[in-house]
C-alpha cells in the first residue's frame, strides 16, 4: 500500500507539474507566480528584440548576493546595446528581500516568487540560476551558480549574442 500511495504522489505531482524550459533553445516561458512590486507578471515577451539574463536568487544564498554587483554593472554597461538583467526573488518572505535592495539596491527589474512557481517552471536547481535569453525569446544559456571565475564567461557569452 505504501508503494501504491506514493507512485500515486509521483504521478500527480509530474502531471499538476507545468511545462519546464531547462534546456539550451527552449524558450523562455512566461511565470504568472513572479511578479514585480506593481503586480506585474514575469513575461520574457515583454522584453522581446534584447538579450536578458533572468537570475533566479535569494537573501539566504551567499553566491546570489555576490553576484548581484557584477550583474548590476555589466546591466548598466550594456544596457544601450540592448541588455537586461531580470531578476527574481524566491525568498517565502518577500520582505526580507525588499529590506536586502534597499541595504544593496539595484537597477534591474526585480519579480518576485515566494510561491517557487517560477522555479519550477525553469526547473532551478541550483542558487543561484541564471538563464541567457536571445532576442528571439531563446534560452541561449544556463548557468548555475556564480563565483569570480564566472564573470568572463558570462560577458562573453552576452557580448556574442548582442552581436548575433
Amino acid at each position: 500500500m505504501t508503494r501504491s500511495f506514493i507512485a500515486a504522489v509521483l504521478v500527480c505531482s509530474f502531471a499538476a507539474s507545468p511545462v519546464s524550459a531547462t534546456n539550451v533553445g527552449d524558450a523562455a516561458p512566461a511565470c504568472e507566480s513572479a511578479r514585480s512590486l506593481t503586480q506585474q507578471a514575469l513575461a520574457p515577451a515583454h522584453f522581446s528584440g534584447k538579450v536578458v539574463l533572468i537570475d533566479f536568487w535569494a537573501t539566504w544564498c551567499p553566491p546570489c548576493k555576490q553576484s548581484m554587483p557584477f550583474l548590476n554593472s555589466t546591466r548598466n554597461a550594456l544596457q544601450a546595446q540592448g541588455f537586461e538583467v531580470i531578476a527574481v526573488n524566491v525568498d517565502e518572505d518577500s520582505g526580507e528581500a525588499q529590506a536586502f535592495l534597499n541595504r544593496n539596491p539595484v537597477d534591474y527589474p526585480q519579480f518576485f516568487d515566494a510561491t517557487g512557481g517560477c522555479p519550477q517552471i525553469y526547473a532551478v536547481k541550483a542558487m543561484p540560476s541564471s538563464y541567457l535569453v536571445d532576442k528571439s525569446g531563446k534560452i541561449r544559456m544556463i548557468h548555475k551558480g556564480f563565483r569570480d571565475e564566472d564573470k568572463a564567461d558570462i560577458e562573453k557569452a552576452i557580448h556574442d549574442l548582442l552581436t548575433e
